[in-house]
């Protein structure tokens, strides 16, 4: 396979992302949407405690940076933003599993956006005792 513009074949995994990337938006849009609507959700939420607590208690580490960086409304959205953007790239290369992948992740950051919310003043997951 090779590119249009030159004559050198392809990276196989540029070759793979592009031919993934043939009619992924279509396929997959409503998983798209909620995908992205799970992110800003847990933004917002990421940004509500912040804002109250600062970037201290936060537990991702890019997104305790960012917003230690930028500060508690933009580095949660950048932080969204950059998410969003990995998300995407690493479902349409792994195409096979992109609806798993989106699932997965829109669940995991709306209980995330709960959990920063209402779910923190109900209880601490098992796990959190582990966390630095």
């Amino acid at each position: 396979m090779t590119d249009d513009t030159n004559t050198r074949p392809r990276h196989p995994v540029v070759a793979r992302f592009c031919n993934n990337a043939r009619g992924f938006w279509a396929a997959h849009r409503w998983l798209l949407i909620v995908f992205v609507i799970s992110l800003l959700c847990d933004a917002a939420s990421t940004i509500y405690f912040m804002l109250q607590l600062g970037p201290g208690p936060e537990i991702h580490p890019v997104i305790r940076v960012a917003a230690t960086i930028a500060g508690p409304v933009l580095g949660p959205l950048l932080g969204a933003f950059a998410k969003t953007i990995a998300g995407v790239m690493v479902s349409i290369y792994c195409r096979r599993f992109a609806v798993y992948i989106l699932v997965l992740t829109a669940i995991i950051s709306f209980w995330a956006a709960w959990y920063n919310v209402w779910g923190v003043e109900m209880y601490r997951p098992i796990f959190m005792k582990y966390l630095p």
